[in-house]
């Protein structure tokens, strides 16, 4: 075995390393540098999560053989290194902890959308709630209406933008999704 393959494989920055959508059995160990998990659609990028060294990716594929759910991108130079399925259960019959720590970042990422998932839900409830309050306002003319609409439209916003920077620079390391 090669010395670059024990040191994993060295990414250009932006260059994809996994692409949603795709079918493997491979999970991947960040080595050094940085990554970004990321969804595309209508030809926009929006990123879910900033992975760096130590954090693992690709495992919900390696385990469940579905289609990668996000594409890994990444950030400047980064050392990945891939392990195959086969070779992770080689590793796992000679240290059962690795399982577990897989079993526990798997875990992590599970709580932190489940605060995110709360956080949009509580976002859209008071939205929601806002406008009905708007609606049932009695004699109000449209005009008296477009400072409340722009001021809530502007909350909003910011909240989203708080919710999606709290969550992507987290300490600089977030979890695939």
């Amino acid at each position: 075995m090669s010395e670059d393959s024990l040191l994993g494989r060295l990414y250009k920055d932006d260059e994809i390393i996994v692409e949603e959508g795709t079918q493997s059995r491979t999970m991947y160990v960040i080595q050094g540098g940085k990554v970004k998990v990321v969804k595309s659609a209508k030809g926009s990028e929006t990123v879910l999560a900033l992975l760096g060294a130590g954090d693992i990716f690709g495992e919900m594929s390696l385990f469940d053989a579905s289609p990668r759910s996000a594409t890994i991108k990444a950030v400047g130079e980064a050392r990945v290194l891939a392990i195959e399925y086969e070779g992770l259960l080689k590793r796992i019959k000679m240290d059962p902890t690795l399982a577990l720590r897989i079993i526990k970042q798997m875990c992590q990422r599970i709580r932190d959308l489940n605060g995110r998932l709360i956080s949009a839900q509580r976002t859209m409830h008071h939205t929601s709630d806002t406008l009905l309050q708007l609606k049932k306002a009695e004699d109000v003319r449209i005009k008296d209406l477009e400072p409340k609409i722009i001021t809530i439209v502007t909350q909003l916003q910011e909240k989203l933008h708080a919710i999606t920077e709290q969550y992507v620079h987290q300490g600089e390391s977030l979890h695939e999704y």
